[in-house]
């Protein structure tokens, strides 16, 4: 049986080129790296269990074999922030800053919640405030916030600190699911 596990991989910009540089046989990336999503300098890989597996070990031989000892090293790094983003053992602070790797997978509520900020965005064309949130959900400001920093841990979305409205989105549309009516609509 298949596994339905889903993974995000992010690369910066910079790591996908020594990939693609690097690997050997030629085009072995090309599969994955086809299909990812890049926004700015951070690249997105959206990838099942078999094919993460496939990637990582793809990585790790490019990181072995790589003539070049700079690239070598650096790749060893990329790798190994893969593997500790997929295990749970990186710092959530460093993976902000340096990007990873994710299990995708979310609570209804949490989707409401990611629902709820990319409806927000396109209709307005910035992020909500935590008070807004907190009126849609009707629930207390430490809630919003603490839903709010799980989402960012959880590599959902990103925030700058002490700037308000700065929630972008890291996931794709499709990835985010339809926002359900509030349960305030829903009495009416």
């Amino acid at each position: 049986m298949a596994s339905t596990s889903k993974y995000l991989i992010h690369l910066t910009v910079e790591e996908r080129k020594l990939l693609i540089d690097f690997v050997e046989p030629v085009g072995a990336f090309d599969d994955f790296l086809l299909q990812a999503h890049v926004a700015e300098q951070l690249v997105v890989l959206e990838l099942n269990a078999r094919q993460l597996d496939e990637f990582l070990q793809l990585v790790d031989s490019t990181a072995r074999n790589a003539q070049n000892i700079e690239v070598g090293d650096r790749l060893v790094q990329v790798h190994a922030r893969l593997e500790s983003g997929i295990d749970g053992t990186v710092d959530p602070g460093a993976h902000l800053l340096r990007p990873g790797a994710a299990s995708v997978g979310f609570t209804a509520k949490q989707g409401q919640y990611l629902a709820f900020i990319h409806c927000y965005q396109q209709l307005h064309g910035r992020a909500p405030a935590e008070s807004e949130l907190q009126a849609y959900f009707r629930v207390s400001p430490p809630s919003v916030h603490d839903m709010l920093k799980t989402l960012q841990r959880r590599r959902y979305i990103a925030r700058e600190a002490g700037q308000a409205r700065s929630i972008k989105l890291l996931l794709r549309p499709e990835q985010i699911p339809a926002l359900e009516a509030s349960n305030e609509t829903r009495a009416v």
